[in-house]
C-alpha cells in the first residue's frame, strides 16, 4: 500500500504529521524512499510539517538521504522525539530543525556498526567505511550541538551505547525544548524496543481516533455528506457510497467482458471474409485468370477493395475454363475426343499411301 497515507493531517489546514515509526532501512519500516515521497508530497499541501519519531534506528545510508531532505526542506519543519530517538534516528534528529522531545523520551548515540565477513582486505575496507561514516556523524551531532567534532568522537564514539534522558539530551543540545505527553506513561523497566512498541501503539491509537474525527468533520463538509446529522449518518452514506462504487466498478469489469467477446466476434468475421476473399482468388488461379506469382497481389487487393478485384478478375480470359469447354463441346458433338479424331485422321493417311 502507498505509504502517502503516512501524512496525518493538522489541527490547522495548512500543517501536517509525517511518522518516522519503526526500524529504518529500505527495507524495514521507515524507508528513505517512503519517507522523501511523503515529505514531497506534503510540501505541495501544507506550510507546516511535524515529523514524529520513534525509532530504535537502522541503516545509516537510509537514515542520512531523510536527514538531508530535511535539512533541504523549505517547508516550516518542527521534529518531535516521541519515545526513542535510536543511532540512526540520533542524527536525523539533528537534521537543522527545531527539535522537541517528550519528558520520557530518550536518545542513544553510539558509533556505526556493520556485519561483514571476508578477508583481511574487506574488513580493512569495512573499517575505513566505518571511520568514514563516523566522521560524518560525527560533524552531523557537532553541527547540532556547537560541540567540536573531536569532542563528540571522545564523549560519544568509544564504542559504548550512550542513552540520554530528555533533560539530558537539551543541556548537551541535541534538542531545543521538552514536551509534556500525558497519553502515554512508559515504565522504565521496559528495554528501549520494548518502550518503542508500546509508545508506538498508544500514539497510533491516539492519531487514528483524532484522525477519524477530522475526517468526519471533512466528510460533513461535502455536499453528498451535508445533511448528515451525525457520525453514523456519515457511516451510513459512507456505505452507500461505497457500494455504488462496487456497482460501477461491476459494470464497468461487465463492460469490458462485452467489449472483449465484440472484439472476438469481429476478428472470427474478419478472418472468414478473408478465407472467403482469398478463395475467390485461388479459384481464378485455378482457372488460369492469373499467374502464380499474382496471387499475393490479388488477395492483398481483395482484402482492401473486393469489388473492383472481383471486376478486375471477372475480366480476364479464363484459360482453363475454354478448354475444358472445348473438351466438353466435343464431347457433346459424337464422343469423341481429340484422341479420337488423331487416330481417325491417322488411318486416313496410312489408307492413302497403301493405295
Amino acid at each position: 500500500m502507498e505509504r502517502i497515507f503516512n501524512i496525518i493531517p493538522g489541527p490547522q489546514e495548512d500543517t501536517c504529521c509525517i511518522l518516522l515509526y519503526g526500524e529504518i532501512g529500505d527495507y524495514a519500516d521507515v524507508g528513505a524512499e517512503d519517507i522523501v515521497r511523503q515529505l514531497v508530497a506534503a510540501e505541495r499541501t501544507y506550510r507546516k510539517i511535524d515529523v514524529r519519531i520513534n525509532s530504535v534506528g537502522g541503516d545509516v545510508a537510509a537514515g542520512i538521504a531523510i536527514f538531508n531532505f530535511l535539512r533541504q526542506s523549505a517547508a516550516d519543519i518542527t521534529i518531535y522525539i516521541d519515545c526513542i530517538a535510536a543511532s540512526t534516528a540520533s542524527f536525523i534528529a539533528g537534521c537543522g530543525k527545531r527539535v522537541k522531545m517528550s519528558r520520557y523520551g530518550q536518545i542513544m548515540i553510539h558509533q556505526p556498526m556493520s556485519d561483514v565477513f571476508g578477508n583481511a582486505a574487506k574488513l580493512k575496507d569495512c573499517v575505513a567505511h566505518l571511520e568514514q561514516v563516523e566522521d560524518t556523524l560525527c560533524e552531523i551531532y557537532a553541527a547540532r550541538t556547537g560541540k567540536s567534532v573531536e569532542e563528540i568522537r571522545t564523549t560519544y564514539m568509544d564504542g559504548r551505547d550512550h542513552w540520554l534522558t530528555a533533560e539530558e539530551a537539551l543541556a548537551e543540545g541535541f534538542v531545543d525544548e521538552i514536551f509534556d505527553d500525558n497519553a502515554v506513561a512508559v515504565s522504565a523497566s521496559l528495554t528501549p524496543r520494548e518502550r518503542c512498541e508500546r509508545y508506538t501503539a498508544l500514539y497510533i491509537e491516539h492519531v487514528s481516533l483524532k484522525n477519524q474525527e477530522q475526517m468526519i468533520n471533512k466528510l460533513r463538509s461535502m455536499p453528498t455528506f451535508s445533511d448528515c446529522a451525525d457520525e453514523a449518518a456519515v457511516m451510513s452514506r459512507l456505505d452507500e457510497v461505497v457500494n455504488k462504487a462496487r456497482e460501477h466498478d461491476a459494470a464497468v469489469a461487465e463492460r469490458e467482458v462485452l467489449k472483449a467477446k465484440v472484439a472476438d466476434l469481429e476478428r472470427k468475421e474478419r478472418e472468414a471474409a478473408e478465407a472467403a476473399y482469398d478463395a475467390e482468388v485461388d479459384t481464378a488461379r485455378e482457372e488460369e485468370r492469373i499467374g502464380a506469382d499474382e496471387v499475393p497481389g490479388f488477395k492483398a487487393l481483395m482484402r482492401k477493395d473486393p469489388e473492383n478485384t472481383r471486376t478486375l478478375l471477372a475480366a480476364r480470359k479464363p484459360k482453363r475454363r475454354v478448354m475444358q469447354t472445348l473438351a466438353s463441346a466435343a464431347g457433346a458433338a459424337g464422343g469423341k475426343t481429340d484422341k479420337d479424331y488423331l487416330a481417325e485422321r491417322e488411318a486416313e493417311v496410312l489408307a492413302r499411301l497403301k493405295q
